[in-house]
């Protein structure tokens, strides 16, 4: 993020590294992290305002209070309909169309009492610990499938980090601030998430956790009766945040994509106050459909799968710009990381299926050696992007050794590559086919429309040299992403580090 400080995170990596194919699949896997994540956390959120009303408020749900009736049957009115959905997505729309300064300063405030909740509910659970709770810590019946089952599951749940990503365009000084963000994002989220899973499973037996309202029913089931109603009041009050951060980065996506051609211009249009007013209007309204109309018992694991596989080719970005293929064979680095994917691929279900332990070993030990075969086979790039460089990169610069760079390679990346695949190998037979045919569609859209209209394919691509197009004279049809929105010019402490909106 701090070398590609543009909008559309994997995307914009895939597209740099990849080209526009793979691009377009992961910005459709985006779109399920951003959007459809996002209208999933909207209806899970009007279930739990009517189950607070009911458990916490005490409105009538039998029909005695002929007031509670009407009000649960406005809110529950069944049909897989979901007002209360529909409430907060059309909120967090209104809130974006008024500006990002306004959405800032809310997300900022909810941000902080969320984080306030969570500490407070996991001290809670410290002090109404059972140490019996955790014992066997794995359960038997569930054991470590059923862990990275369970990871798979809720694995949407973990990505707010990837939204600093995505908004990477309109961050100052990009090079320190993006790496410094997004590690501690998630060292912030990976201390409080296991803290807070930790309490609750040591508060209450895990069978009888509640899926819908852990915590509030953890304090109940111990007689803190007051802690369980600020915790469910807490969660409704800061739960509309996360649809409002995951709505905010998927008009960014959009910009990208437009930018350069795979979506219509409609979607790169920016107002007076450098808002993405058309993106964020379609943005809003389909989150409104989903969320409002569509019920998601099928589709969590399509979700992370796909959030999943974005990661995948992230991952695979960084091997791709840090290392070159060799003169006699220009493909062979390209091919090599292909083949690692799919050997990870099929490692994953292979364990995740419980083949035979031989044959486990074998394929481990293929990927391993693919894994091997990347620095023995293909050099070190000179400069970040290899010969991409001279398409994306300015010239000077780019080698800068103050930018982060990430550590033990190739087997970080490749790390995160068979752990991601690993993940998605947990997935039900629906959950990945939903997924197969989510990607099929989505290169169908490629070669039916984006194809045909992507700046690349149509004015060339030796017009994205930065040395030969001055930032003045490059206008809309430079494949380069504006690097911040608003045309807002940089404090003079900032100027050496931040790129200029047309540059």
């Amino acid at each position: 993020a701090g070398r590609i400080p543009a909008s559309g995170s994997s995307y914009a990596y895939a597209y740099i590294s990849m080209g526009e194919l793979p691009a377009i699949i992961a910005a459709a896997c985006l779109t399920l992290e951003y959007l459809v994540s996002s209208a999933a956390v909207a209806r899970s959120w009007g279930d739990k305002v009517v189950e607070w009303l009911v458990s916490d408020i005490h409105l009538d749900a039998d029909g005695s209070d002929s007031t509670s009736s009407l009000v649960l049957s406005i809110l529950d009115p069944g049909y897989a309909l979901n007002p209360m959905a529909f409430l907060v997505s059309a909120v967090s729309t209104v809130l974006l169309l008024s500006g990002v300064n306004e959405s800032k300063s809310v997300t900022n405030f909810f941000t902080s009492v969320k984080v306030l909740l969570v500490v407070f509910m996991g001290l809670g659970g410290l002090v109404l610990l059972k140490p019996a709770n955790l014992k066997p810590f794995i359960p038997p019946e569930l054991g470590i499938a059923g862990v990275f089952r369970g990871a798979t599951s809720s694995f949407f749940g973990y990505i707010g980090y990837d939204e600093v990503c995505c908004l990477a365009g309109e961050a100052i000084n990009p090079r320190v601030n993006l790496p410094r963000a997004i590690m501690i994002v998630i060292a912030s989220i990976t201390i409080l998430y296991i803290f807070a899973a930790l309490m609750l499973t040591g508060m209450e037996p895990y069978y009888e956790i509640s899926e819908t309202s852990g915590f509030p029913e953890a304090f109940r089931a111990n007689g803190v009766n007051w802690a369980a109603q600020l915790c469910a009041a807490g969660e409704v009050f800061t739960m509309p945040i996360i649809v409002l951060i995951g709505v905010m980065a998927q008009p960014r996506l959009q910009f990208a994509l437009a930018q350069d051609g795979l979506l219509p211009k409609f979607f790169s249009k920016v107002d007076a106050k450098g808002n993405l007013w058309n993106g964020t209007f379609f943005s809003g309204v389909l989150l409104i459909v989903i969320s409002t109309c569509v019920p998601f018992t099928y589709l969590n694991d399509l979700l992370s799968a796909g959030i999943l596989v974005a990661f995948c080719m992230t991952d695979s970005s960084i091997l791709l710009m840090r290392y070159s293929s060799p003169e006699d064979k220009p493909q062979l680095l390209e091919k090599l990381v292909a083949g690692y994917n799919v050997l990870s691929f099929i490692t994953a279900l292979m364990i995740s299926h419980s083949f035979g332990r031989g044959i486990i070993a074998i394929s481990c030990a293929l990927t391993v050696t693919a894994c091997g075969l990347i620095p023995l086979w293909c050099h070190k790039a000179k400069v970040f992007g290899g010969a991409r460089a001279s398409l994306f990169f300015k010239k000077e610069g780019v080698n800068d050794e103050d930018y982060f760079r990430v550590p033990w390679l190739p087997f970080t990346p490749c790390a995160g590559i068979f752990l991601n695949w690993l993940l998605v190998a947990q997935l039900e037979v629906l959950g990945l086919s939903l997924l197969v045919l989510y990607i099929l569609i989505t290169t169908a859209f490629y070669f039916l429309y984006a194809m045909k209209h992507s700046i690349g394919n149509n004015i060339g691509w030796d017009c994205v040299r930065y040395d030969k197009i001055p930032p003045d004279e490059q206008d809309e049809h430079v494949l380069l992403r504006q690097f911040s929105l608003p045309p807002v010019r940089p404090r003079e402490s900032d100027s050496k580090d931040t790129v200029s909106p047309r540059s």
